[in-house]
């Protein structure tokens, strides 16, 4: 498949990149021009910003599927109070601007990363991480999400957005859908990756849209 990923220079997309590339699909990569993020051999680089729609344009052109790794940013990610320095709206503004692209493109087809406790999801989280997400700068990645995903709920799109209980980096490993969220519950990023490219990869995407998943 010809393939663009969207937010490779992050921790789950980077494994995205490099085990879609393992895999043989043609890869795209759109990575931001202040980025370090380097090539790899296989790999199509191209520097832009994603709410700019030329930008968009041209990483989109000639693609079968998008896998996003977008997400919102804080100063100190493992701070969850800490400053945002993402546009607030930037899941849910990143996905209009993506939606009206794939549109004029003819892309059908996207995998998008959420997070687990996102909407509906939120109670079956466990009651030790409600305060957090509630009351923390990650629970306004999570309303954000929210809007994401209904951005892509009400489009014509084949959509899936992938919702992973708390992420931990390391390799792919064992993947398993989940209806409660733990405390301890993680996932490694590679795993989350092999999943979206699993779902990619099927003639059609699974009915389940926002599936939660641990490791």
């Amino acid at each position: 498949m010809k393939l663009l990923v969207l937010g490779a220079s992050g921790g789950c997309g980077r494994w995205l990149a490099k085990l879609a590339v393992e895999r043989g699909h043609e890869v795209t990569a759109l990575v931001r021009a202040e980025t370090s993020f380097e090539s790899m051999p296989g790999l199509r680089l191209l520097r832009g910003d994603v709410l700019d729609a030329g930008a968009l344009g041209e990483a989109l052109h000639g693609q079968d599927a998008v896998l996003s790794a977008l997400g919102m940013k804080r100063l100190h990610p493992a701070n969850p109070f800490s400053r945002i320095i993402s546009p607030r709206d930037f899941n849910s503004a990143s996905a209009r601007a993506l939606l009206a692209a794939m549109r004029f493109a003819g892309v059908a087809r996207v995998v998008s990363i959420s997070a687990a406790g996102v909407a509906e999801s939120f109670p079956k989280m466990s009651w030790l991480l409600r305060p957090m997400v509630a009351w923390s700068n990650v629970g306004v990645a999570y309303r954000d999400l929210a809007r994401m995903e209904q951005v892509y709920a009400q489009s014509e799109l084949d959509w899936m957005a992938v919702r992973p209980v708390t992420l931990k980096d390391g390799p792919p490993g064992p993947v398993k859908l989940v209806n409660r969220y733990g405390a301890l519950a993680s996932i490694s990023r590679g795993s989350v990756a092999v999943f979206m490219l699993d779902a990619v990869a099927q003639p059609a995407l699974p009915a389940l849209r926002t599936p939660m998943i641990a490791g």
